[in-house]
C-alpha cells in the first residue's frame, strides 16, 4: 500500500479510535485512580482486540458475520458483568494513596477489561467492516497489505487510548489529596459500571 493510502487509513482510525466511548472512558478512568503503567496494559488489551477484529475482517469476513450473529448476545452479557463487577470493587475501594503500587493481579484484571471492552462493542465491528473495504480489497487480499492494515489500526488505536492516558494523568495531578481519594474510587468505579452498561445495551 502507498504512504498516502496508509496515512488516510491512520487519520480515518484515529478520529474513531479518539471519539468518545467506552473504551476511551475506560483508560481515562483507570489513568486516573492507577496511574499510566495500568491504564497502559488496558489500552494494550483494547489494541490487541481492536487488530484481531482487522485480522478476521480481512480474512474471515464470512464466518466472522456468522460467529457475530450466533455469539454477540453471549459475549456482551459476560463483558457487562465483568465490567460492573471491576466498577463496584472500585467503587467499595478504601482510600490510599496514588503513590502505592498496583499488585501485579490488579494489571492482568485491567488488561482482561481492556480485551474486555474492546471485544464486547458491537460498534467496533461494525466501523471496521464498513470502512475497510475503501483501503484493501476483501476480494483478493494480499497478505503484505493486510500486515500493513493491521500494525497502522493497531498504532493508531494505541495511541488514541494513550491520550485519554494522558488526560487522565494530568487530571490526577490536580487531585492528589488524601481528602479526594474516595471520591475518585467513586467516580471511576461509577464510571467503569456505565461502561459496562453501554456494553449490555448497545
Amino acid at each position: 500500500m502507498d504512504l498516502f493510502t496508509l496515512l488516510s487509513l491512520a487519520f480515518a482510525t484515529f478520529v474513531y479510535a479518539i471519539s468518545p466511548g467506552p473504551g476511551i472512558f475506560a483508560v481515562l478512568a483507570t489513568a486516573t485512580r492507577y496511574g499510566a503503567a495500568p491504564a497502559l496494559w488496558l489500552s494494550i488489551g483494547h489494541t490487541i482486540t481492536d487488530m484481531l477484529y482487522v485480522f478476521m475482517v480481512i480474512f474471515a469476513l464470512g464466518i466472522l458475520a456468522q460467529a457475530i450473529d450466533n455469539a454477540m448476545l453471549y459475549i456482551q452479557s459476560f463483558g457487562a458483568l465483568y465490567l460492573l463487577h471491576i466498577g463496584y470493587m472500585q467503587y467499595r475501594a478504601k482510600g490510599m494513596s496514588f503513590k502505592n503500587t498496583v499488585e501485579t493481579q490488579s494489571i492482568v484484571k485491567l488488561f482482561i477489561a481492556g480485551v474486555v471492552v474492546g471485544g464486547t462493542n458491537p460498534k467496533t465491528i461494525i466501523y471496521y467492516l464498513s470502512f475497510l473495504p475503501l483501503f484493501i480489497s476483501l476480494d483478493h487480499v494480499d497478505p503484505f497489505a493486510a500486515i500493513e492494515v493491521i500494525i497502522v489500526v493497531g498504532i493508531t488505536v494505541l495511541f488514541s487510548l494513550s491520550i485519554a492516558n494522558v488526560a487522565g494523568l494530568k487530571l490526577r495531578q490536580h487531585i492528589e489529596k488524601p481528602g479526594v481519594i474516595g471520591f475518585v474510587n467513586k467516580t471511576t468505579g461509577i464510571t467503569m459500571m456505565l461502561v459496562g452498561i453501554f456494553v449490555a445495551l448497545y
